[in-house]
């Protein structure tokens, strides 16, 4: 505990949230993991950062703002407000018809019952507001429908899958993937349940489709260049690896490498996944959030009108939805869904599942998770966003770590105030 203590004061800015960062910095002394970040922002205050711990167990590499960590569902939030953009723009409309942009989409038919084979033609089509909102009908491997994506190969953001018996392998292109996709029934009608889905994938062809570019490109034109998120992107290059942390798997009292930066999957090709391929950094990440914070803007660059921003974040479930769970048993209490991101529509509470999200916070807060156990949470009322980057795997292991550490954080809020 006192190495990484230590550590942790030498590394310490100004304004500091003290309790947090012990708490971080006691995660790391316990082998939980083996390095995280913090970054944070109150009012109009810079962006602060602390860091602890190396970028994995056999590193003597420190983490700091520039390390990269694999953030997995946090791209979602980044793929939805590109979105937005292009709502703004007036290229999309949140209303509007899949199938006015990818016509594959336009006879889409639901299951009925336990039979995937058994199936009737949809309610109403799918719309872009039901892909925000993850209601459109869709499913995700390992959730809802799992089983049958598996068989057709789809499971966006697996770099490494080995087709079982009988299924198909992983499709070469995001174009190949939607295409398959529009070809399997819902679970749903859309816009009559929330089911965690892949549905920021199929927005990522969206984008893709109605802007004219692809994913990455207008992703890098929009967001990337104008934050100066200049590490931020599906795949690593030579110069980055010595940068990037170390994925680890714990199996028992041990733990076993998923992903060695020296050979990492980041590093091969592979298509834009937007619901859950990039990688960044605290500095990145954190540039992004403020930007949300600002409604839009930060250090003089506006990317979003405010009403987008507030559109975004406000709760955009369809009529008659209120309550968001995940297809594994979690409940997800309080919470609405915005633009790729949950909504506290409530004061939060702390819950013992394993996807415990977002813990203790005020109404008002929204962000999103990634499975290597980073998040973000942005609360407007109290100005202030914190970010959380570390990299472990799966993240429910250690399911209480980031509830311990968003509470730490409000605790240190109310110690300042």
């Amino acid at each position: 505990m006192t190495e990484a203590l230590a550590q942790a004061a030498r590394y310490s800015t100004a304004a500091a949230l003290p309790e947090t960062e012990e708490t971080v910095a006691r995660f790391v002394a316990d082998g939980l993991v083996s390095g995280a970040m913090l970054a944070w922002r109150q009012g109009d205050g810079p962006i602060r950062y602390h860091g602890v711990g190396k970028l994995g167990f056999a590193s003597d590499r420190a983490v700091d703002e520039r390390s990269i960590f694999r953030i997995f569902s946090q791209t979602k939030p980044i793929v939805a407000i590109a979105t937005m953009m292009l709502i703004e723009d007036r290229i999309l409309a949140l209303d509007q018809p899949l199938a006015e942009i990818l016509p594959a989409f336009a006879e889409m038919r639901v299951v009925v019952g336990d039979d995937v084979r058994n199936t009737r033609p949809a309610a109403r089509p799918i719309t872009i507001r039901h892909l925000l909102t993850h209601t459109a009908g869709l499913g995700y491997a390992a959730m809802t429908l799992g089983a049958l994506y598996l068989d057709h190969g789809i499971a966006p953001g697996t770099r490494e899958r080995v087709p079982g018996p009988g299924q198909a392998p992983t499709p070469r292109s995001l174009a190949e993937m939607i295409e398959r996709l529009a070809q399997l029934p819902l679970a749903t009608d859309p816009g009559t349940r929330f089911d965690y889905s892949v549905a920021m994938d199929v927005l990522g062809m969206v984008i893709q489709t109605a802007s004219g570019m692809p994913l990455e490109t207008f992703l890098q034109r929009r967001l990337f260049e104008p934050l100066a998120m200049v590490d931020t992107g599906f795949s690593i290059g030579a110069a980055q690896v010595e940068r990037f942390t170390t994925l680890a798997e714990q199996r028992g009292a041990m733990w076993a490498l998923v992903d060695d930066p020296e050979h990492s999957l980041y590093a091969r090709p592979y298509y834009a996944a937007g619901g859950g391929g990039l990688v960044s950094t605290a500095h990145d990440y954190a540039r992004f959030a403020a930007m949300l914070l600002g409604e839009g803007e930060f250090e003089g660059v506006r990317l979003l009108k405010p009403e987008t921003v507030r559109l975004a974040r406000s709760n955009l479930l369809p009529a008659g939805i209120d309550r968001c769970e995940l297809p594994i048993g979690q409940p997800l209490s309080g919470i609405g869904f915005g633009a790729g991101m949950s909504v506290q529509l409530v004061p939060g509470e702390r819950t013992d599942g394993v996807f415990a999200w977002p813990g203790e916070v005020p109404a008002g807060v929204f962000g999103w998770p990634g499975l290597a156990g980073t998040a973000c949470w942005i609360d407007p009322a109290r100005n202030f966003f914190l970010l959380f980057l570390t990299q472990y795997w799966p993240s429910w292991i250690n399911g209480s770590i980031r509830p311990e550490v968003i509470a730490a954080a409000y605790r240190d809020l109310d110690r300042g105030a």
